[in-house]
């Protein structure tokens, strides 16, 4: 029997956007859809396996889409869903596979699915709400830079044609900048390519081990930079932690699952390997904590705390959420810091050019 035909509705071209939209790379948006699309299909009943389909179905990248076919895949052939998840692991984080197993073993998958959700979401609202914090003072970086530059490279070669003709004596300070002038417009390309370069080799310097290392110790000890480090550390490692314990994951796991997490900082990730070695060796985390050298007295107290009332999931998850609203009054206090001095810069820049222009003028004035 023919299918019937779908009612005219009177729109004519304009058409409801039903479809959403497509992107081809993957996003933390498009995982976070993943994970809560598959916890509303699992808690209502679907069989895993079909669950992972209609979420493939559903995902808004390209590349997800195939990801998810393929874990799909795997999860008909037998494997376990933490073990799928394990195989892209460039997608999916060590500690959100640790999650998803303890989900597994226990018979809670809903239920750490569902906090698993939770957790994305939220360390994407922290890192957008950074993002956000930290956007103005680099527009501001880049209308100053803009108008410096074009100040040197348009409006003050006008000037200098002048000065030739008046044929006087010009100050010191109006051909400092009369040369800054002339070098941009005739070298200019020359620094820029200069400056690409020194930023792909310091980019590549800090790529590898020994650089990264070197580079993440000096940006912990400075006074700005290492306070935004530490307390993010805090506030990750605690966030992690208690999601972590609370879905059953022991305490020696829970740490080789953090390591994942400070992947990208070798002074955290070597913390989590010594911890998990005092851990190993019937050490509790507290003392463990204090033996890095990297983490603030204050967590230390508190994880003492937990461990000695037997409360260590909940007394990290009140740490996490301390250091977070920290995070946020330091980049707050840094991204006003930086415009200030932005600002302050772009201001004595200007005066100091139109000082250099105007001064032979007033005094042929004189």
């Amino acid at each position: 029997m023919a299918a019937a035909a779908a009612p005219d509705l009177g729109l004519g071209y304009f058409k409801p956007r039903i479809a959403d939209p497509v992107h081809d790379k993957i996003k933390l948006s498009d995982k976070l859809a993943f994970f809560r699309q598959l916890n509303t299909l699992f808690r209502a009943g679907t069989p895993l396996y079909q669950a992972v389909m209609i979420a493939a179905e559903q995902s808004e990248s390209k590349q997800m889409r195939k990801v998810i076919q393929a874990i799909g895949e795997r999860i008909a052939a037998g494997d376990r869903l933490s073990e799928a998840l394990a195989a892209w692991p460039e997608h999916f984080k060590p500690e959100w596979t640790q999650l998803v197993r303890s989900g597994e073993v226990s018979g809670q998958l809903g239920e750490v699915l569902m906090r698993l959700a939770a957790t994305i979401d939220e360390a994407a609202q922290f890192r957008s709400k950074i993002v956000s914090a930290l956007m103005y003072p680099c527009i501001v970086l880049g209308v100053s830079t803009s108008a410096v530059i074009v100040m040197l490279v348009f409006v003050v070669p006008t000037f200098a044609s002048m000065f030739e003709d008046m044929g006087k004596e010009l100050p010191d300070l109006t051909i400092k900048v009369l040369a800054a002038s002339d070098f941009l417009r005739e070298r200019g390309h020359w620094l820029l390519l200069g400056l690409i370069g020194a930023f792909y080799a310091f980019r590549q310097y800090i790529r590898g081990e020994d650089g990264s290392r070197v580079w993440t110790k000096f940006l912990i000890s400075m006074p700005l930079s290492g306070d935004l480090m530490v307390q993010t550390a805090m506030q990750t490692f605690s966030q992690n932690l208690a999601s972590l314990l609370q879905s059953g994951v022991p305490l020696l796991e829970s740490m080789d699952a953090l390591k994942g997490i400070f992947g990208r900082n070798p002074v955290y990730r070597a913390a989590m390997k010594r911890l998990a070695q005092h851990i190993g060796r019937g050490g509790n985390l507290a003392d463990g904590m204090a033996v890095t050298g990297v983490f603030t007295s204050f967590s230390i107290n508190m994880t003492r705390i937990g461990e000695e009332s037997g409360t260590l999931p909940e007394v990290h998850a009140e740490v996490a959420e301390f250091y977070k609203r920290k995070v946020e009054v330091v980049v707050t206090r840094i991204a006003s810091n930086i415009e200030t001095v932005l600002i302050v810069l772009m201001g004595l820049a200007v005066a100091l050019i139109l000082t250099a222009l105007y001064l032979p003028l007033f005094e042929m004035a004189t």
